[in-house]
């Protein structure tokens, strides 16, 4: 992932309006009741919902919502976490120091103690020395991304909007039900197979932010400071605007997006036929030809931004 695509996920306006959301309405083709959308900036404060009409009007209109993961069900996140280790974990036995070289192995260890604050030669850390480059690199960017939004109070605030709404479901006595599906067995060895033929770019790619870590940490902070951000057009309920300005990263990214859109359609299809359904998840799942906005209306419904 890029860093724009890191601080696009990231970024918002601080001073957001009461009403500047994206919510679309549901309707037709034989629904006797709409569903809703917010799509949202995941770090957007919850705060913001009892101060919006139209997400007020939404709520009161649905019986049941789904998120792209209800990351406050301890089961759920219990699976996440055991997929998650198994594919981040090298094939074979193999540890991180037999991919990266005894030269490259002494680079890694002092980023990660100076960076992370992670001796990778204490016995603590041995699991770590199991895990794929991938997860080296995840790291090192999240610790930049966390420096970063110490200059973002705003950002830091713990309730943020997906999980504030699903709290709010549970409140009701809604189901609350996950767009992503946990991967089947076989769906999971196949992409721990896939990143582990990676291996080796996976270490390249890794060593490449290590030699140049200091300037691209400071690339990221100047970015923070003067990038257009989804922000901007969020807080003005642009959303023309918007899906122009997110469409490079769409098609950058299918994996983030046009993949994950379609596994989501026959579950959101499903939910809404059975009864007026609130979706809450990411904006840029809205957007463009394999958006969930598009490939509703191909579906014969009717999708419009509710005012």
């Amino acid at each position: 992932m890029n860093n724009r695509t890191i601080i696009f996920a990231l970024l918002f306006i601080a001073t957001v309006t009461a009403n500047a959301q994206f919510i679309f309405r549901i309707s037709g083709n034989g629904l006797e009741k709409p569903s809703y959308i917010l799509g949202t900036l995941h770090v957007l404060s919850g705060d913001l919902l009892d101060s919006s009409p139209a997400f007020l009007e939404a709520e009161k209109q649905c019986q049941q919502l789904y998120v792209e993961e209800d990351v406050t069900d301890p089961q759920n996140k219990k699976d996440r976490q055991e997929q998650g280790l198994q594919l981040m974990t090298l094939p074979d036995g193999k540890t991180i120091s037999d991919v990266m070289g005894e030269d490259r192995m002494k680079i890694l260890q002092e980023r990660m103690k100076k960076s992370c604050h992670i001796d990778l030669a204490d016995s603590a850390a041995k699991n770590l020395l199991h895990f794929q480059p991938f997860f080296f690199t995840i790291s090192l960017n999240a610790m930049i991304q966390i420096e970063a939004l110490q200059k973002y109070p705003a950002m830091r605030n713990g309730n943020m909007i997906d999980i504030a709404c699903v709290k709010r479901a549970k409140a009701r006595g809604w189901i609350v039900g996950n767009l992503d599906q946990h991967q089947k067995p076989e769906e999971l060895e196949k992409n721990k197979e896939t990143l582990s033929q990676s291996i080796d770019e996976q270490a390249d790619s890794l060593i490449a932010l290590l030699n140049t870590f200091d300037e691209r940490k400071q690339k990221m902070l100047n970015e923070f400071e003067g990038v257009q951000t989804m922000g901007d057009y969020w807080s003005a309920g642009d959303y023309a605007g918007f899906e122009r300005f997110i469409q490079p990263e769409n098609e950058a990214n299918p994996a983030i997006y046009a993949e994950r859109n379609m596994k989501w359609m026959p579950i959101i299809i499903e939910a809404i036929k059975e009864k007026p359904t609130l979706f809450v998840f990411g904006a840029g799942h809205l957007t463009g030809p394999q958006g969930i906005v598009n490939q509703l209306r191909e579906a014969g419904f009717a999708v419009e931004q509710a005012s």
